[in-house]
């Protein structure tokens, strides 16, 4: 408990300049107009940086993205490089840094476009009907390759034009569906197949490299540009693909194959590799192809491991020694085979450098957050790009040339003048014994103007998944200063099946959705209640996904809590396992299909305990969720009014899983924010 004592010292010995400063809290408003920076692209040599900029136009009730340029040692001011309304995403540096292609919506449909860096020159490069996606630089320059939605059937850019007319014009919607997946995430399955082109850089027709394959690539819906990868000599491009089959919906295995650049049938690299392989890489000798591989199929939360394949012998073995977390990202170094990648530990992000001779791993970047890590290839050193942020600093984007000596050069301000005007606490680690006396850990933030004398209310907050992890990050959804905002002490916790803490501990909450991670959350809430400044009579609890599902869980099987929150959260096993579309999920963690075993099923569905209910409830549904169908929101506000329990549905037509439009987001928190201040501020006297 140490980790703990220390946190809470360290809370009190900053209290007292935060309060004398009169902070404004954070606003809805504040935090949804913050421009968010993505996508950083260094330049071959490391002397530039390109980056997205993304801006809401609440008006318009959309996002708009454009992009930047700036020099990567801070001189000068940064200039944006997209100039029409319609703004650009997505830029890559041609390999002999001259050039950025990204993507633009100008013409109507996102396209490819060229844009000279020196001259500040620009061209369209492609205009294919479907648009364009996803572009990268062949190694010399010549030529690019791209994604584009097509009809599966169709070979040429005419038949696709053809087949979208004749879509538009079909005088009824109706389906008739003869397999899964028929719709997933938010959209339903439209025919439509994600393919890889290759095009001149001087322009011309690009070539559809999968014509006639019935699967994507990227495998929707999360994948990128990651997904796939030119070889050295520009023969071949390896990609991820998910192979067409009655097993679709409850498969996790992804694998890894390789399709000639001038024509030919696709060949698996992946073989004998039962889960899920993406993201492929060559080192710049050809020799060698890395990759991330799962090793068991089904489970969507096993350990991402960094593997490569010796293109020579055909070996293939896991780079890291001993190395128990994800690799999320990860790059070849300048001038050989070692690798950087980006992992997860202990609640952010760290870097490390991996020997490839040894797997030797050395952490060489642990006090940020780093994400989206671009690497200068012609650099003399190894010399990278990303984005980092932290749970009271919103994103901006660094530049890094690793001596191990100097820190990271910060290349953004954004929001200046904006996080000048109001005040955000750090999150502070601590830790409590969760059960059969395992440590378990999450954060604390605490109010603007915090005072240690007082005592406040506090919000629980449980993550999705389930196996995820609240990060020292500045969310863009479930922010903890908005939370904390109103006057609230926030705790997240990451009981077990967080990741981060190892393996083991992320697989422990399989088939155990109500057992040890319910004890290890309220024993949290215990240690939280305990704190001095927290006031034990006025908690509340909000989760989202698997956060919601342990919401209804509690509900039912304890009354800690004043109030909570439920959004987007599973309330009947069964039924979930019926109408959700990624069947793998529900399969591995519970056993199976439902009708071959019913026991985890029954035993730690929320549903089973709705006689319990006596806490008052938000819940919050979008009807595009198909991960976790909107019936189950609809459930579990039907049992709590049922009874009597005082609640509220908030419901939205046009959302998903996530809450994306910025005037729904709006609604949402505000929602929210009056939801929590009923049952947890005090009446003024």
């Amino acid at each position: 408990m140490m980790r703990l004592t220390l946190g809470l010292f360290a809370l009190a010995a900053t209290a007292g300049t935060v309060a004398a400063q009169q902070p404004r809290a954070l606003t809805v408003p504040d935090f949804l107009a913050f421009d968010r920076p993505s996508e950083p692209a260094i330049s071959p040599d490391g002397r530039q940086v390109a980056y997205t900029v993304t801006t809401t136009d609440f008006t318009a009730n959309r996002r708009r993205t454009d992009l930047w340029l700036r020099a990567s040692d801070n001189p000068g001011e940064a200039r944006r490089i997209s100039t029409d309304s319609l703004g650009g995403r997505s830029a890559k540096w041609s390999p002999d840094g001259r050039r950025l292609a990204y993507l633009s919506s100008r013409g109507g449909t996102p396209q490819v476009w060229i844009y000279q860096s020196a001259s500040g020159a620009r061209r369209q490069l492609t205009t294919l009907s479907t648009g364009a996606d996803g572009v990268i630089w062949s190694p010399s320059g010549r030529q690019l390759a791209l994604v584009s939605e097509v009809y599966a059937e169709c070979r040429d850019e005419a038949c696709n034009q053809r087949r979208a007319t004749e879509d538009e014009r079909r005088p009824s919607r109706a389906r008739t569906i003869d397999g899964l997946l028929f719709r997933h995430w938010n959209a339903w399955e439209d025919g439509l197949r994600s393919h890889l082109f290759v095009v001149s850089a001087d322009g011309g027709t690009p070539r559809d490299l999968l014509a006639g394959k019935d699967y994507d690539t990227p495998v929707p819906p999360f994948g990128g540009s990651e997904s796939y990868a030119f070889s050295p000599d520009e023969r071949e491009i390896a990609f991820t693909v998910k192979l067409p089959g009655r097993d679709q919906a409850w498969t996790t295995n992804l694998d890894i194959y390789s399709v000639p650049v001038a024509g030919g049938e696709p060949s698996l690299v992946t073989a004998n590799l039962p889960g899920a392989d993406q993201n492929p890489l060559y080192s710049a000798d050809g020799r060698y192809l890395a990759f991330l591989s799962q090793e068991r199929a089904g489970f969507e939360a096993d350990r991402w491991r960094l593997m490569v394949k010796d293109r020579q012998s055909g070996q293939v073995r896991e780079v890291l020694r001993g190395w128990d977390s994800n690799i999320l990202e990860y790059a070849f170094a300048t001038g050989g085979n070692d690798l950087f990648a980006i992992t997860e530990k202990r609640q952010r992000h760290i870097m490390v450098h991996v020997v490839f001779a040894t797997g030797e791993v050395h952490e060489v970047l642990t006090d940020m957050n780093p994400s989206q890590m671009s690497v200068a290839a012609a650099a003399s050193a190894p010399s990278f790009a990303f984005v980092s942020d932290a749970q009271d600093q919103p994103p901006q984007v660094y530049a890094w040339f690793v001596d191990h000596r100097t820190p990271p050069s910060r290349l953004t301000r954004l929001n200046a003048d904006a996080l000048a005007q109001v005040r955000m606490n750090p999150a502070r680690e601590f830790g409590w014994v969760g059960a059969g006396g395992d440590s378990v850990f999450g954060m604390l933030v605490t109010p603007p103007g915090f005072d240690p004398s007082r005592r406040y209310p506090a919000v629980i907050l449980i993550h999705g998944g389930p196996q995820g992890a609240w990060l020292d990050q500045f969310h863009g959804r479930w922010n903890a200063q908005l939370f904390a905002a109103p006057g609230y002490v926030v705790a997240m916790l990451n009981p077990r099946g967080s990741t981060g803490f190892g393996q083991r501990f992320t697989d422990q909450i399989s088939r155990d959705w109500g057992g040890r991670v319910y004890e290890d959350i309220m024993r949290g809430v215990d240690v939280v209640a305990r704190l001095p400044y927290v006031d034990s009579t006025r908690m509340a609890a909000a989760g989202g996904s698997y956060g919601g599902y342990m919401i209804n869980w509690i509900a039912g099987h304890s009354h800690r809590c004043k109030t909570r929150g439920s959004h987007a959260g599973v309330f009947n096993l069964e039924a979930m396992a019926g109408a959700t579309e990624e069947l793998w999920f529900t399969e591995w963690e519970f056993g199976g299909p439902y009708w071959l075993d019913r026991g985890d099923y029954e035993r730690w569905s929320p549903h089973r305990f709705v006689q319990n209910f006596r806490t008052p409830t938000l819940v919050i549904h979008g009807a595009l969720d198909y991960r976790v169908p909107e019936t189950e929101g609809m459930q579990m506000f039907t049992a709590l009014q049922r009874q009597g329990v005082p609640s509220r549905f908030l419901y939205f037509p046009d959302e998903g899983h996530w809450i994306g439009r910025p005037q729904n987001q709006i609604v949402w928190w505000n929602t929210v924010q009056e939801w929590l201040a009923r049952y947890l501020q005090r009446p003024a006297s």
